[in-house]
């Protein structure tokens, strides 16, 4: 069992790490992956965050109750990029678990520039089966690529003229075999039978 919770008595500072930089689980038995976000409607500005296979759950203290909520991963729209602060300087982005309520999305990446902001969604959204999702100047998402399911829709090619070895080969119909006619079967009477008996 993976376990990435940071030590807050040890270490407060270290929740509230302006970029975030998780390790992706890669195979099944790393699953599921446990970390401490930034929350600053929490009492003590942190929240607990596990991503699983069956789904998310995130939980904080308010008011001295510990408030917990869990979410399947199919109700989260998927991993969209934004910038950290769109109004601003700051050339900072983040990769945001996005889910139609905001205060559940999830940040799983966030870096001072876009390096390796590519490779960290693809790599996101294969590991979790949820789409791409590209952040709209409204700040709104939609796909970035068409999907169905888990799979990328890609564009359809026409067919291609026959180009090759091949493109001079005779045409197969050609090779088919002819139906045989009824009426002129032949009929051998009167021969003697070659058989070989003991």
């Amino acid at each position: 069992m993976r376990q990435d919770r940071l030590d807050l008595k040890t270490r407060p500072e270290a929740a509230r790490q302006t970029y975030v930089a998780l390790a992706r689980p890669t195979a099944p038995e790393e699953w599921p992956l446990r970390f401490d976000a930034a929350d600053d409607g929490a009492d003590d500005g942190v929240r607990q965050i596990e991503i699983g296979p069956e789904g998310v759950r995130l939980s904080r203290r308010l008011a001295g109750v510990t408030v917990t909520a869990a979410c399947p991963l199919s109700a989260y729209r998927g991993l969209a990029v934004a910038l950290l602060d769109p109004e601003g300087d700051d050339d900072g982005i983040a990769l945001l678990f996005v889910h139609a309520d905001p205060a559940l999305s999830v940040t799983l990446y966030s870096a001072p520039h876009i390096d390796d902001v590519v490779a960290e969604w693809r790599g996101w959204s294969a590991a979790l089966g949820r789409p791409m999702l590209v952040t709209l100047a409204d700040g709104s998402h939609r796909p970035a690529h068409a999907m169905i399911g888990r799979l990328i829709i890609g564009a359809v090619q026409g067919r291609r003229a026959r180009r090759g070895a091949l493109k001079h080969r005779r045409p197969s119909v050609y090779r088919r075999r002819g139906a045989g006619r009824p009426g002129e079967l032949t009929v051998h009477r009167g021969e003697r039978e070659i058989s070989a008996r003991d």
